[in-house]
């Protein structure tokens, strides 16, 4: 068995093969980075599935001990399988996972050093409460120095009947009614006085508390087993650990029933499970039943705790009551925590950090403050907050936001000034995107698949000549200019040409490197997160135009000629950079947000604030010391959280004004906040 327990070799030693491959078994395959601070670390996490499907996109944090992180985003964002990942239960497609500072990816998940706790609880039936929370334990071997058992237990056992009789009179009679959570009498003796199980075993076998006897008797165990182990070489230290040549001697064994009853009732004490140990799953709640789960959890002394949407499966207000229950716990044992939900209240209440996701990108990584004040872009404004950001569509003039209904809000000189500075470095940013060679083939492909994939059989020459001259100056200066060159002057020999030739022509222009990660990153969000929804698909860069039989794999090769591109990534950075060098120049469309308790009484509000508008109060909730108003401004359905100060009744005009400090403006381009 690979020795889990040794130190881990330094990645940064060289050194000959033979000798590191030696040093490597040694240390059980382990390899650690000095350079990695943080406790837990993914660098340039990647997670593509056999079918193409890419699942994560390079997914980057630093977690330091005792954080709570809550990885939030909706269904399919992709939160459950960075989790998995972490756990070892997906393997790692690209990038790097340090545990500790040690690399883990090819680490096999039970040597993690991990705890999981899953949806659905996964307890089993037919055992009680202790036997569900103590089922790990049972279940591995665990490094433990070699002991000498009888010589242990015989000078416990001495020890109690000498200093201790009166207790273990009480514990030997109490045994008898008392062996419920503890399965025999002699477990209920040995947890009660804190001794190990064979010492108790002693003790209740025995028909003499007399001290003399006992001693005799044991002076004849131990001295028998010492001589049959200095025949093996070994010696016996104060702690009855064996050594030879003074090192302690180590074997894998499984936990013994002492430290797993002393483990199982120190989890149940946290989680208040003392009187259910002797229960089944079935005669449990189901905030109880979670309990259970976290306690299996707890008793592992795991370094990380892992948690998938644990509090899904219990009803409203028992989910509350979890949450706090959880954050306890978590503070308690000083666990480091990776939690996730697609509840935005369970990470605002819950994390120190939260981790937005959506569709495998991380959109941003903040405190919960952070996350709800100063949200990146439209998504994060969105998504976090209950009730949602109010978004209404408006146009940037000189300065000034000027809504559909022609209301107008003068912006400070501050905020104009962001907005030029957003525009200037996103055209700096997307002018060098579109400089490489990358996408200086993907803009030669959208010039020739308007042909190829045009539905035509074959070509006139003459009709793509100055298409095949602008391919021919785009990709001038780029390693593939040659072969380009070459399949032009294959087409121009001939007045006519085939599908077949230009097929040939694209070979060379599918040749693609490893485009930046950020880059992609900027382009799938204005994809996604555009007003216009301009995405056809969630494939950014491709889709196989034939049609494949139903129940087959889709096996696509980027290198391929016949992949037609469905968002060729020039054309969406193309069509960008447009929007962005007209908002510099002119009225340009934008997106404005705000928080419903920024929209404020214009009678009560004293602060900095717009100018005043009407609305009619169509729906008013009441929620403790707050009203939720919902009207129309705009255009655009609203929601206000107002105090119950002042009395609001529906279908009545109320004049509402925004606090002009919290306004957010979202470029509606890509949805990034300016």
């Amino acid at each position: 068995m690979i020795n889990t327990d040794n130190k881990a070799v330094d990645g940064g030693m060289e050194m000959p093969t033979k000798e590191a491959a030696k040093i490597l078994k040694e240390s059980g395959y382990k390899i650690s980075n000095s350079e990695v601070d943080a406790f837990v670390s993914l660098k340039d996490i990647n997670k593509i599935y056999p079918n193409g499907v890419q699942a994560v996109y390079d997914f980057n944090i630093d977690i330091s001990k005792n954080d709570f992180i809550v990885l939030v985003g909706p269904s399919g964002c992709g939160k459950s399988t960075t989790l998995r990942m972490i756990a070892g239960l997906e393997d790692i497609t690209s990038g790097y996972l340090y545990i500790d500072k040690v690399l883990s990816n090819y680490t096999s998940s039970k040597d993690r050093d991990i705890s999981m706790v899953f949806q659905n609880y996964a307890l089993y039936p037919q055992m009680t409460v202790f036997d569900n929370i103590a089922f790990p334990l049972r279940a591995r071997k665990f490094r433990r120095p070699m002991e000498a058992n009888v010589s242990k237990a015989y000078n416990q056992a001495v020890d109690v009947i000498e200093h201790r009789k009166e207790e273990l009179t009480e514990a030997r009679q109490n045994a008898k009614d008392k062996a419920l959570n503890f399965g025999t009498a002699v477990e209920y003796v040995a947890t009660k006085l804190k001794i190990c199980d064979g010492a108790a075993k002693i003790l209740c076998k025995a028909k003499t508390t007399d001290v003399e006897s006992i001693r005799r008797i044991a002076k004849i165990k131990i001295e028998e087993e010492k001589a049959k182990l200095t025949s093996k070489g070994y010696s016996i230290d104060k702690e009855y650990r064996l050594t030879k040549n003074g090192e302690i001697q180590y074997h894998y064994v499984k936990m013994s029933n002492e430290e797993i009853r002393s483990r199982v009732f120190e989890a149940a004490e946290i989680l208040d499970l003392g009187p259910y140990l002797d229960r089944r799953p079935k005669e449990l709640s189901g905030g109880q039943m979670q309990r259970v789960a976290l306690g299996r959890a707890i008793v592992r002394n795991a370094k990380l705790f892992l948690m998938d949407e644990p509090l899904s499966n219990l009803d409203a207000k028992l989910r509350v009551q979890m949450r706090s229950e959880i954050v306890r716990i978590h503070e308690q044992i000083g666990a480091t925590t990776i939690y996730v939900t697609h509840d935005q209240t369970e990470a605002m209440t819950m994390a120190t950090k939260i981790v937005v996701m959506s569709k495998g990108w991380v959109q941003q990584i903040g405190t919960p403050g952070e996350i709800y004040r100063n949200p990146k872009n439209i998504f994060v404004a969105t998504f976090i907050g209950s009730p949602a950001m109010n978004i209404f569509d408006a146009e940037y003039d000189n300065g000034r936001l000027v809504f559909n209904n022609g209301y107008e809000i003068p912006l400070p000189d501050e905020t104009i000034s962001r907005h030029n500075s957003y525009y200037e470095a996103k055209i700096k940013d997307l002018k060098r995107m579109l400089s490489t060679p990358d996408f200086k083939k993907m803009h030669a492909l959208k010039l020739l698949d308007k042909h190829l994939f045009g539905g035509e059989k074959a070509f006139d020459v003459s009709s793509i000549s100055d298409d095949l001259d602008e391919i021919l100056g785009i990709t001038a200066d780029i390693e593939c200019a040659s072969d380009v060159k070459s399949a032009v002057e294959l087409i121009r020999a001939e007045s006519r040409t085939d599908r077949k030739a230009l097929l040939k022509l694209r070979e060379p222009l599918l040749t693609f490197e490893k485009i930046p990660s950020s880059d992609i990153g900027t382009l799938h969000n204005a994809q996604v997160f555009s007003k216009e929804e301009i995405v056809v698909d969630n494939t950014l860069y491709y889709h196989k135009p034939k049609k494949k039989k139903k129940n087959t794999k889709l096996n696509i090769n980027l290198n391929s000629t016949d992949i037609e591109f469905v968002n060729n990534l020039y054309e969406v950075a193309n069509g960008l950079l447009a929007k962005c060098e007209s908002a510099l120049v002119g009225r340009h469309p934008i997106r404005v947000g705000v928080r419903p308790e920024d929209i404020v009484l214009n009678s009560e509000f004293e602060g900095n604030k717009t100018e005043k508008f009407v609305t009619t109060a169509n729906i008013v909730e009441l929620l403790g010391s707050e009203l939720l108003v919902h009207s129309e401004f705009a255009g655009s359905d609203i929601i206000a959280k107002i105090s119950t100060n002042v009395l609001i009744k529906p279908h009545t005009d109320v004049e509402l004004a925004f606090n002009k400090d919290k306004l957010l403006i979202f470029d509606e381009s890509c949805g990034d906040r300016i």
